[in-house]
């Protein structure tokens, strides 16, 4: 037992030297791995509150547009406004996020009636994206805004001539379309508004999936529609070639329809047999 004692007595001090040799070591590191968790807490505060402060400031900016704008025809929740006859603004708390970013963007509201042309003051960038950012987090709209990549002109022309020309003219200028609905040119929009515009399916015009156009035809015809915006500037342009097209294409089908009564009069005139009730005069029989 003697023996036991002074084994257990000689052995404390070795441990607490050795507690000592290790505990500072503990020490600092943990202090490292506090201050660094600290300082990154801090540092990273200080970088997001100005972000949280702008983004603030944004919403803010674009809840005041919209009450100023928006909120009398569409309510002040989005759900629809009793607007007077059929300028009574639908609801807008459902639509895709594009919807409203494409309306801001090209300025052009639903016409209700073929009488009312709405258009809403034209905002500028700025504008737009705080009046977009603030319907996206008041209504909890769907969707993403797009981004339009780099396109081959040549297929967009293809492209283009199959889905939109005949609805927007083979120069984009726009026109009539059936049941008198005015179609908008597209001559002079941003990439972003004719991906959203192809999409989305504003006002009457049909909605492209990706399985008809994906992404990369619409980058496509973006390039073409780039082409023909520069176009008006080079020899003739194809805004005159619309206006002769349509000109040509007017005198064809009244030569056409000459062409018809012509063949049935003289149809008639050489038949052999007279329908009950008809009979031809020959111009050279005696009288």
């Amino acid at each position: 037992m003697e023996g036991a004692d002074r084994s257990m007595r000689q052995d404390r001090p070795a441990t607490r030297s050795r507690r000592r040799r290790v505990w500072p070591g503990n020490l600092v590191a943990a202090a490292i791995v506090v201050g660094a968790a600290l300082f990154g807490g801090s540092a990273g505060a200080q970088t997001d509150e100005p972000t949280r402060n702008q983004q603030a400031d944004v919403l803010a900016r674009g809840a005041g547009l919209f009450q100023a704008h928006c909120a009398a025809c569409h309510g002040t929740r989005g759900e629809g406004g009793p607007g007077p006859g059929d300028l009574a603004g639908p609801p807008i708390d459902e639509v895709d996020v594009n919807f409203v970013d494409l309306t801001l963007r090209t300025g052009r509201m639903p016409i209700p009636a073929p009488s009312h042309g709405i258009r809403i003051t034209d905002y500028d960038d700025a504008q737009r994206e705080a009046v977009v950012a603030f319907m996206r987090e008041r209504f909890d709209l769907p969707g993403e805004l797009p981004t339009v990549g780099e396109g081959d002109a040549s297929r967009g022309q293809e492209l283009y001539v199959r889905n939109c020309a005949a609805c927007h003219a083979a120069a984009a200028s726009g026109g009539i379309s059936g049941a008198a609905v005015q179609v908008p040119p597209l001559t002079g929009l941003d990439p972003i508004a004719i991906h959203q515009g192809t999409r989305v399916g504003p006002f009457e015009m049909p909605a492209f999936e990706q399985a008809v156009l994906d992404d990369q035809a619409i980058a496509d015809m973006v390039a073409y529609l780039a082409v023909v915006d520069e176009a008006p500037r080079t020899a003739g342009g194809l805004q005159e070639l619309d206006a002769i097209s349509s000109a040509l294409l007017m005198l064809a089908l009244t030569l056409a329809a000459g062409l018809v009564v012509l063949v049935v009069a003289r149809a008639r005139r050489w038949s052999t047999t007279e329908p009950e009730g008809f009979h031809t005069t020959d111009p050279f029989e005696p009288r």
